[in-house]
């Protein structure tokens, strides 16, 4: 693109590599409010009331306000209240009731809500659609259709055809790289994606016979002292240690640690803080886990040899995932494995796996998309740029206000323009496209994408009639889409802005852009002088 002087109003056109994950300052906090509704206790576990403050760990900086709603337990109380969290009471009403009850005395129209839990179905969702801004279900059973504005689901291996999504413009989130996982968890090094299946001496796993077991923060069937204790049958050279997590939610804790006090090799903890539980996963080479988000907090955490032992039908999808992606093994071959030679050389192999899918950029991947979420839905289409709209480009180009606005304030000529369109069109790794309106089909604007390596770098304007609508975001947030899908193996886009030009400045943050800030790589690539440049991760 170095061809033509940049002909977008905001952003350079110079394109870039792939940099180190940036240094990024939270977004400034939105207008509306995290609604956060989950229940847990004995009976059914806090998988979701956990899954829900990971969450809000992460988007806590994006919100003026966060409210958790729930039922009584005392478990989840003491769960929010060291989390920080103001919790709304729920009476125990029938999900109609419930709705309306909502209605009455917490939701307000402005309101981001968040579902998680398996009595959420769809007439629930559509009682409560139409009160609040946007809906957002956290799910892992795709049991019946969805009225929500997004659906997350993090196991992978899950696609858009397993839903019906009923809410116009829906859209699904799924797999690890949308996992909500607690800081604590996240691995500071992730491996590149090209990493070797076998790495070497620097990525072996801690012990292997230093093994981890836990069944979920409450183990309603209370499975966990029967692996135990077939995990205690076996050598001591195979099980040297054997740590056995539970949550406060456990009813059975009293004969639990009478049992593990006969026990030498066995260490019992409970209600384990986030960095505890990490700093412990971290000491294990092995675990037997359910698959739910402790294994997932496991793989992220560093992991190594993972067996997974499902306690509860939600399960399936994500253990079906970790297994077929070379993740985790049946917890039936933990006493095979654990007892063979090559278990070290296995934990190897697994551990790479789980490295390259937990990247550590799933908060930032979580915030994007909480952001993007919450502007109006577009009424304009993107098609590919053609030859014929060379002259609508130019004088897109030529504006005034877009060369004031440019980093090359020089206007372009016809000759130069014509030879930089044409050689973009040629160009595979290239993609312009032009924005027309649902209604009249008139030009609204351009957003175009150049490709090096895994980033791409991005500029974009808009046609003189149809500035300051709020439609930057908007074209920003719909090119994002478009480009993910024209390029496989895009993990990165980079556009730079003119620092005093804060209408672009607040497009980029309103669509889910984050803020590169110097990272004091020596390989780091700034954008041009007096520039800021914002970073969307893939």
């Amino acid at each position: 693109m170095k061809s033509e002087p940049d002909a977008a109003p905001f952003l350079s056109a110079d394109s870039t590599g792939t940099v180190a994950a940036p240094a990024s300052r939270p977004a400034r906090p939105r207008g509306a409010r995290l609604v956060l509704r989950a229940d847990g206790g004995p009976a059914i576990g806090l998988g979701h009331v956990s899954r829900l403050l990971a969450l809000a760990e992460i988007l806590r900086a994006d919100f003026v306000e966060l409210l958790f709603v729930a039922r009584a337990s005392a478990a989840l109380e003491e769960l929010l209240q060291l989390a920080g969290l103001p919790l709304r009471m729920l009476p125990a009403l029938a999900p109609a009731a419930e709705a309306d009850w909502l209605r009455r005395h917490v939701l307000r129209a402005t309101d981001v809500m968040v579902l998680d839990g398996y009595t959420f179905d769809f007439g629930y969702q559509r009682a409560l659609r139409d009160l609040v801004h946007r809906l957002v279900c956290l799910d892992d059973l795709h049991a019946f259709p969805f009225a929500a504005d997004v659906v997350l689901n993090p196991a992978g291996g899950v696609v858009a055809a397993d839903y019906e999504l009923r809410q116009p413009g829906a859209r699904l989130l799924a797999g690890p790289a949308f996992a909500p996982l607690r800081a604590a968890f996240q691995s500071p090094e992730p491996l590149p994606a090209n990493t070797p299946a076998v790495a070497g001496e620097a990525e072996a796993p801690a012990d292997s016979a230093v093994v981890l077991l836990c069944l979920g923060g409450a183990d309603p069937q209370q499975r966990a002292p029967q692996l135990a204790g077939q995990l205690l049958a076996l050598p001591a050279p195979a099980v040297r240690e054997l740590h056995v997590v539970v949550g406060a939610a456990y009813a059975g804790w009293e004969a639990l640690r009478e049992w593990a006090a006969a026990q030498p090799r066995l260490r019992l903890h409970r209600a384990l803080p986030a960095a505890e539980l990490a700093a412990l996963m971290r000491r294990c080479g092995s675990a037997i886990l359910s698959p739910s988000t402790v294994s997932y907090e496991y793989c992220a955490t560093g992991g190594g040899l993972l067996f997974t032992f499902p306690t509860a039908d939600n399960q399936h999808d994500l253990d079906h995932f970790l297994r077929g992606a070379g993740l985790a093994l049946p917890a039936s071959s933990a006493a095979n494995v654990l007892t063979a030679a090559e278990a070290p050389q296995l934990a190897i192999q697994l551990r790479a796996a789980q490295r390259r899918r937990f990247d550590g950029q799933a908060p930032t991947r979580l915030r994007q998309a909480f952001a993007a979420v919450q502007l109006p839905r577009p009424a304009f289409q993107l098609r590919a740029v053609q030859a014929a709209d060379s002259d609508l480009l130019l004088t897109w180009t030529n504006d005034p206000a877009v060369r004031h606005a440019s980093f090359s304030p020089d206007p372009v000529s016809r000759a130069t323009h014509e030879a930089w369109l044409r050689a973009r069109l040629m160009d595979p790794q290239a993609l312009l496209l032009l924005a027309e309106d649902d209604v009249t089909r008139a030009p609204l604007g351009l957003i175009r994408f150049q490709l090096a390596d895994e980033a791409a770098t991005l500029s974009y304007q808009l046609a003189p009639e149809w500035r300051g609508q709020g439609l930057a975001a908007l074209l920003l947030r719909a090119g994002t889409e478009a480009v993910t899908t024209h390029f496989a193996g895009l993990r990165r886009l980079r556009g730079h802005v003119r620092a005093d030009n804060l209408a672009s400045v607040r497009a980029f943050e309103r669509a889910g852009f984050w803020e590169e800030l110097a990272s004091g790589a020596p390989d780091r690539r700034d954008g041009p002088a007096g520039s800021l440049t914002f970073v969307w991760i893939v």
